[in-house]
């Protein structure tokens, strides 16, 4: 059963955040050796992050060395520097958002994925979704002159139908969903990336979701998780019916890769293993 959607390792990427901890070439050579092709370049704090000076030349090396393609970059979303003006902050995160998406369009990257928000560093209420919507729409603006597409990511977040015992009174918060941010975000130009198992986390429903994004879905993060918490699993250890999704969305259109975003912690060699195991 679960093989039928692990026939070909084409129609998945791999994100290097299951190297979060390895360095980049280390992480290129092991997915490549693993028999993938394609990555999702992972561009917080580390790898494909503007702050620790990448070097675009060598990575084009590895890449063309290896016979990898970029299908995607995730975008620096944490660790950014303390500025305790909010106004500067802001102006701070976009010139690094920025930054990446001239990186994504010197790679001839088609995606870069963002957060609007973070829910430990920076998180935002209702009455301050237009500024949100304005830092986005300009995004959208800088990649559209540059070949990028600017997919915004669901993110886990409370209040938590799975889990209701884990919530809090969040009713003044921005909501997470796809649905949500449809219906936020109208008009800017953006595309969504689903990751499905911040999904189940904030409670929605995995369908409405990708209905809720219709053509603008380009990308996705598949990973599993017990609905409680954001473990980043293999895609068939946990309460989410991969294979039944995987159906859905083929049959609704999506003609894209989907992208392997699974925790490597303290051994991604392993991990990666086990990921490659699925296919065999």
């Amino acid at each position: 059963m679960m093989g039928s959607i692990y026939t070909d390792k084409s129609e998945y990427a791999i994100s290097t955040f299951t190297y979060e901890e390895i360095e980049l070439h280390e992480a290129l050579k092991e997915i490549a050796r693993h028999g993938f092709t394609t990555v999702e370049l992972w561009g917080d704090t580390v790898h494909f992050d503007p702050r620790v000076g990448i070097d675009r030349k060598l990575i084009k090396q590895w890449l063309r060395e290896l016979g990898l393609s970029v299908h995607s970059v995730h975008s620096p979303f944490r660790n950014f520097r303390n500025i305790s003006d909010a106004e500067e902050f802001r102006k701070f995160r976009q010139q690094l958002w920025h930054d990446t998406i001239d990186d994504c369009s010197e790679f001839a990257v088609p995606i870069m994925v963002v957060h609007g928000l973070h829910r430990k560093e920076y998180n935002y209420s209702n009455d301050q979704i237009q500024m949100v919507a304005e830092s986005l729409g300009d995004l959208c603006e800088y990649g559209r002159n540059r070949g990028v597409m600017i997919a915004l990511e669901n993110l886990p977040g409370t209040p938590n139908k799975v889990n209701p015992e884990n919530s809090k009174d969040d009713s003044n918060e921005i909501r997470c969903r796809i649905q949500d941010h449809v219906k936020n975000y109208s008009g800017l130009g953006i595309k969504y990336c689903l990751d499905i198992g911040h999904a189940v986390l904030n409670g929605a429903d995995l369908f409405e979701e990708v209905d809720a994004a219709g053509k603008d879905l380009v990308t996705f993060h598949i990973h599993n998780n017990n609905g409680i918490k954001d473990s980043h699993d293999l895609p068939d250890h946990g309460i989410i019916d991969w294979p039944g999704l995987h159906k859905y969305i083929r049959e609704n259109g999506y003609a894209g890769q989907f992208v392997l975003e699974v925790l490597g912690g303290s051994d991604p060699f392993l991990v990666m293993d086990k990921i490659d195991s699925l296919f065999s």
